[in-house]
């Protein structure tokens, strides 16, 4: 396998209209590969992706968010790409995961908390560093993947979600998930793209990316490590753990992974959120419908809705169905 000697720190490459570049931090012995545009002087947006994807899958947002004068910063996670990828299942949990982001945001937002905005498992980070360093989140913006709790919930309750998560089991195997992911020129890794907005080209960019040495094991373990408990919540930590900073959910309703009704936030989770639907959306709304879902997000990103408890509403496609008791 390729091991990726590209994506240099310094190089810059021209993303959808928007110059990016490349650049490295360290956490301790951990890099993280990021690509960064906008005014570095402006508030910082960190992009955090999902699985299968790597920074890339924020290309659509990069022009718009640049444009509105933010600092836009999206990093590899640990395992990706062309960050680290160190060995263990260990090595996935919550707790390293969110330090990365936590560094992240110290290193690159000028001393001031970042708005922190996350895809699938990027979503499940951003509830994360939400609830555990709420003072470096300014605000949280959660695309299409449920609270843990929401969707630990329906793995018990729901046997239609269980089932179409049913990869989550086959993902504890040791070295068959990643080795199916890899094998005939990633033909599963390809399947995960089919039917979508997603071109030859950005496709081709996911398997260099995968294609990297130890990438699809990376990205796998964070399955694992969550599997073994790696995931849950300090011992110390109060149950369940209140956001009261602002969170947005938005949501395509054509999930394939994910069903619709996990599309809620519990108010006793984060008592000021708001729940977007994009009906004609998949998994990607940001690929689906970019100018759509880039409208919602810089509404996201300026609205200045006070943190109370009262039920918050906003301008943009919400739904009267997100909030749960």
């Amino acid at each position: 396998m390729d091991e990726g000697q590209d994506d240099e720190v310094g190089t810059e490459e021209v993303i959808e209209g928007c110059r990016v570049q490349h650049g490295e931090l360290w956490n301790e012995d951990v890099k993280i590969h990021y690509v960064e545009c906008g005014d570095k002087n402006g508030e910082l947006v960190v992009l955090v992706h999902g699985f299968p994807n790597f920074w890339y899958v924020w290309k659509n947002q990069f022009q718009a968010l640049a444009g509105a004068g933010y600092h836009v910063v999206a990093p590899d996670l640990r395992g990706y790409n062309s960050s680290s990828k160190p060995k263990g299942i260990q090595n996935y949990s919550r707790r390293l995961v969110v330090s990365d982001i936590v560094r992240v945001i110290d290193q690159l937002g000028n001393g001031k908390p970042a708005t922190v905005v996350g895809h699938d498992w990027g979503g499940f980070v951003t509830w994360a560093v939400a609830e555990d360093f709420p003072d470096k989140v300014k605000k949280a913006v959660i695309v299409n993947v449920a609270h843990t709790s929401v969707f630990a919930e329906a793995l018990r309750s729901n046997l239609r979600q269980l089932r179409q998560s049913w990869y989550i089991g086959f993902f504890q195997l040791p070295w068959l998930p990643e080795w199916l992911m890899t094998h005939s020129n990633f033909k599963s890794l390809k399947a995960a793209f089919s039917g979508t907005t997603f071109q030859p080209i950005d496709i081709d960019r996911h398997v260099k990316a995968y294609g990297k040495a130890g990438a699809a094991e990376g990205g796998i373990n964070y399955y694992r490590a969550a599997m073994r408990g790696h995931w849950a919540p300090a011992p110390s930590a109060p149950r369940p753990i209140r956001v009261e900073l602002p969170v947005d959910l938005i949501w395509g309703e054509l999930d394939r992974y994910l069903r619709k009704e996990l599309a809620v936030i519990p108010k006793a989770i984060a008592p000021n959120a708001v729940v977007k639907l994009l009906p004609h959306c998949s998994h990607w709304p940001m690929w689906d419908d970019p100018k759509l879902f880039n409208a919602l997000l810089l509404e996201s990103l300026s609205s200045q809705r006070a943190i109370s408890g009262d039920r918050v509403q906003s301008a943009a496609i919400t739904s009267n169905e997100g909030m749960a008791d």
